[in-house]
């Protein structure tokens, strides 16, 4: 069986890294020791409904383990891709379908591992007579239905990307995706359909429709939806198995050459990557000045795939104008569209940034470069500029879109002073936003440093970018007023005047300020960039990283860093070296 090396490897790898038999020990121990607890308070206080509790705890358990399954098995072909080893298990003998195979059944063997520990103790609810048992075959079916789904969306993301922490952001949005938008759609029909019934086949289409009627425990006889979803989320699980082995049967034969191919293949490479016209381009305005900018810029994939995400988000958006017209161009969904893009441009750019430099450290290229007349503050110029090389166009445009929805947004109703005053204080926070993207992306020399210490660009650009909670309470206010059926905010109430002038203060503020933070960083950055590539690439399930600031140098520990502080007084007592 040439199956059972491959599966033993990564078995082996999970049971050093993940340590799974000690987890699932710890799981099976805290589930049943909190069941006992639980029966016996309920016991004591008389509680009637300490089965139909128990089972809602056991369930959420479970919605648990399947949200981390992308952590623990995205990365199966990613890391592959990356150390560039897929190409020896293909030469190795193995088929396409052997090596799916195998890391198929270790993927499925390590996420089902926390669930199989809970899964003994999902019985105790329905022998507590707390649930039926329907409800109780239907949670037996449902979590590892869905386990099952999020595993196969987690395999799809780590055959598309190369990057661990990029394979888990797409499958969760991937998944965020297929489960949020047919009941998106389906209230959408509701709100802007003047009052239309919802299709019941909206809601089945999401494999988040089963769950909650497993929750809600069948309410109003709708057992036989339950059942059709399971068979559409197992649908889903399917398209996204056979969409992962079609690309990965292709991946290994991809070839940078362009000779025998298609002219739309060519046309597509082009526009991906691009022409050799754009290269040379490229090379007369910064080839002289600035040899790492022309590096970091010469492929045009970040900035063709922030030209498809902007288009894809307002081509959606358009379709919602088209089919529901003056309900759709409300001022609320005028406010959202612009902070989605706003947003969605801010992580592009935060991740090109730290992968720019972190991806050069894991592949050791700073140690030749260093070598070189290039010093740090040339490479870390080299990389701001490349950032406005591939999104300053795109940002401009993101912005002439955003000047469009304001004025059209002054058509949409009547307008009185306060009202404006508000108005135009939210748009000019937007503008502003959208504007200094385009032209100063500074504010991803966070995202660089993160990058080069961790050598993880989307754990870098993610630790960066941060919550950022008040933009996303600001969507979800302007969704409750954009849902409404005569959404009139701005009012100009005294209320939103008074929150306006702090914002408009606020905003002053900011484009006034020194730039002391960011040259502090930058200064940094360049002066212990050495430092930094000399030190060990930290592993990415190294547990320091959950305690690790980003401000910081990650933790090696204190030798490391007297080492480290001995370095940097002797350089400073040299003299006549060349400033770095």
């Amino acid at each position: 069986m040439a199956l059972l090396p491959i599966i033993e490897r990564e078995l082996r790898v999970a049971l050093r890294k993940g340590q799974p038999a000690r987890r699932r020990v710890k799981v099976a121990m805290i589930a049943a020791g909190g069941a006992l607890l639980y029966t016996f308070l309920a016991q004591i206080g008389g509680s009637n409904r300490a089965g139909a509790h128990l089972h809602l705890i056991f369930c959420l358990a479970g919605f648990y383990t399947v949200i981390r399954a992308p952590q623990l098995t995205a990365g199966l072909f990613s890391k592959e891709r990356r150390e560039q080893t897929l190409g020896l298990l293909f030469l190795s003998g193995l088929s396409a379908g052997e090596v799916f195979l195998s890391k198929l059944v270790s993927a499925v063997a390590i996420a089902f591992t926390d669930l199989l520990a809970i899964f003994p103790m999902l019985a105790l609810p329905f022998l507590m007579g707390g649930v039926s048992f329907e409800v109780f075959l239907a949670t037996i079916t449902c979590l590892p239905n869905l386990l099952l789904f999020a595993l196969t969306v987690s395999l799809l993301a780590s055959v598309l990307t190369e990057d661990d922490g990029a394979a888990v952001l797409l499958s969760l949005l991937l998944a965020a995706a297929v489960c949020a938008v047919p009941p998106a759609l389906s209230l959408a029909q509701v709100t802007f359909a003047g009052g239309a019934a919802p299709r019941k086949w909206w809601l089945l289409l999401s494999p988040a429709y089963g769950p909650w009627l497993m929750l809600v425990r069948f309410g109003g006889g709708k057992n036989v939806d339950f059942w059709r979803n399971a068979v559409v989320t197992l649908a889903w699980s399917s398209v996204f198995l056979g969409l992962a082995a079609f690309r990965l049967t292709r991946l290994w034969r991809d070839r940078p050459e362009t000779a025998g191919e298609d002219l739309w293949k060519q046309r597509w490479r082009r526009w991906t990557h691009g022409s050799a016209n754009w290269r040379r381009g490229l090379a007369h305005r910064w080839l002289e000045v600035n040899p790492i900018a022309w590096l970091a810029a010469r492929d045009r994939k970040p900035q063709s795939t922030a030209c498809f995400m902007v288009g894809v988000m307002l081509g959606i958006w358009m379709i919602g104008l088209l089919v529901w017209r003056t309900r759709w161009a409300s001022i609320p969904n005028f406010f959202i569209i612009a902070t989605l893009l706003n947003l969605a441009l801010r992580w592009l750019i935060y991740y090109t940034a730290a992968a720019g430099l972190g991806n050069r450290r894991v592949d050791g290229s700073y140690e030749l470069v260093l070598t070189t007349p290039v010093n740090p503050g040339e490479i870390v110029w080299g990389q701001l500029e490349s950032l406005r090389e591939h999104f300053g166009r795109v940002c401009r445009g993101v912005f002439l879109f955003e000047m469009a929805l304001m004025i059209g947004g002054l058509m949409t109703r009547d307008w009185d002073g306060p009202a404006l005053f508000v108005y135009f204080t939210i748009w000019g926070g937007l503008l502003v936003w959208a504007w200094r993207q385009a032209r100063y992306p500074g504010g991803a020399l966070l995202a660089m440093w993160a990058g080069l210490n961790s050598g993880r660009a989307a754990h870098a650009a993610w630790r960066a970018f941060g919550l950022n909670s008040w933009v996303w309470i600001w969507v979800i206010f302007n969704l409750r007023r954009g849902f409404s059926r005569f959404p009139m905010f701005p009012t100009g109430s005294l209320v939103e005047v008074i929150f306006a002038a702090i914002g408009l203060y606020l905003l002053a503020a900011y484009l006034v300020r020194p730039p002391q933070t960011l040259n502090m960083i930058e200064r940094r950055l360049v002066r212990e960039f050495r430092e930094i590539v000399r030190e060990p690439l930290p592993d990415p399930a190294d547990p320091r990283f959950k305690l690790w600031k980003v401000y910081e140098r990650f933790p090696w520990g204190w030798s490391l860093i007297q080492q480290q502080l001995h370095e940097r007084v002797a350089r400073g007592r040299v003299k006549g070296t060349r400033p770095i």
